[in-house]
């Protein structure tokens, strides 16, 4: 017998006035539910092998995984959260657009997403890579400032 999954939901409080009309609140906020933001990486398809290797590693050229995008995914968590729950509350009282929601939460996302790849220090370099940049920052992934660069959000249509 399988097991029940436990799911959490958060509640963005929307207060309901006379003021606001219903229907007018429901189609915005299926506006805002028709698409999400993407957060990743974009490029070519170069970037997107040295994008994966990073995130998973790759048993084959023993290079272990230096996850940028997931750990950055659970590091902006809290601050999209809360911005997600302002975001609503300033839609329906049409002070935001679903858009402009979505764009927030995305540069927010990207923003989270860039400094957790600055900072990442873990699993050390091979001693043979760390004699090769021997001289420059003990940064991990500051080689690929391509793959930096290439870390953007995008807005798409939810399937």
């Amino acid at each position: 017998m399988a097991k029940a999954k436990k799911t959490r939901a958060k509640r963005a409080n929307v207060e309901v006035t006379e003021t606001t009309y219903l229907p007018n609140i429901i189609k915005k906020l299926a506006e805002l539910t028709q698409t999400e933001a993407h957060i990743g990486a974009q490029g070519n398809e170069e970037l997107a092998m040295i994008a994966g290797i990073h995130e998973y590693g790759s048993m084959k050229a023993k290079i272990p995984a230096r996850s940028f995008i997931g750990t950055g995914r659970r590091k902006s968590q809290r601050a999209i959260s809360q911005l997600a729950k302002q975001g609503v509350n300033a839609l329906v009282q049409g002070n935001e657009t679903a858009q402009g929601l979505l764009t927030k939460i995305g540069r927010t996302g990207q923003e989270k997403t860039l400094n957790n790849f600055d900072k990442i220090r873990t699993p050390p370099l091979s001693p043979r890579y760390a004699l090769r940049k021997k001289g420059r920052k003990n940064k991990l992934l500051v080689q690929e400032q391509q793959l930096r660069d290439a870390i953007t959000y995008t807005i798409v249509e939810r399937k």
